[in-house]
């Protein structure tokens, strides 16, 4: 894993930011750097598709007849922005869980108005898809070490959602110290160091604004949780 920063919240808890390219949640999880695959609805040539063998065999939940159903249902036919959680069924598995996020190939994004979504990510999306699927897996799971996944579309990639990621990152910290992960890791395709530049600046610019908390309901869907978030 290369080091790209180390955000120190405001009550000292220090997290570290780092890439690990072309790596896949699999091989992380393996060598002990990621407990929670935060990762694409986006099916087939993707990092949900790579990952697909690792999933079923880690987690002990069939990809064909329920993560792929759902990655497929959330993408294509949810018209909410919702996180997907799939905690692991499986003694002594690497990873406590995996979460599907919606990113812009997903019908719920294609909701937004177009002055929202335009010409660059839309920054409210995934700053609030960050936040809420980084509070899931730490409070509930109990994860320690976040590794996600690019949530553009394949080869569309733009640095501020990895900046919003981190600025997510560091407002759940400040907010919550004791469930605070170690790490969090960017992982996979599409990314690129260069697109990690936000992410240095925001870190030497300081943290000075806050989270805003939104609307955030749940349901279970078979073994699954949904996490829908409303923010508008």
């Amino acid at each position: 894993m290369e080091l790209l920063a180390t955000l120190q919240s405001n009550h000292g808890h220090r997290t570290t930011l780092g890439y690990d390219f072309p790596a896949l949640f699999g091989e992380l999880a393996e060598r002990g750097k990621a407990d929670i695959a935060i990762v694409s609805t986006e099916e087939g040539f993707s990092p949900l598709g790579a990952s697909r063998d690792f999933f079923e065999r880690d987690l002990g939940i069939s990809y064909e007849g329920e993560i792929k159903l759902l990655a497929n249902w959330n993408r294509f036919d949810n018209e909410r922005t919702t996180l997907i959680a799939l905690a692991s069924r499986r003694p002594g598995s690497r990873l406590r869980g995996v979460i599907l996020a919606p990113g812009e190939t997903s019908r719920c994004y294609e909701q937004l108005p177009p002055s929202m979504r335009c010409h660059r990510p839309c920054r409210d999306f995934y700053y609030n898809v960050s936040y809420e699927a980084i509070a899931y897996a730490c409070g509930r799971w109990g994860a320690r070490k976040i590794a996600v996944s690019h949530l553009s579309g394949s080869g569309q990639y733009h640095e501020d959602i990895a900046t919003c990621h981190a600025e997510a990152l560091a407002h759940y910290c400040d907010g919550q110290p004791d469930t605070a992960p170690d790490s969090f890791i960017f992982c996979g395709c599409c990314i690129t160091p260069e697109h990690l530049q936000g992410v240095r600046r925001l870190n030497s610019e300081g943290q000075q604004s806050a989270h805003r908390p939104i609307q955030v309901t749940t349901e279970t869907k078979g073994n699954a949780t949904l996490i829908h978030l409303d923010w508008r």
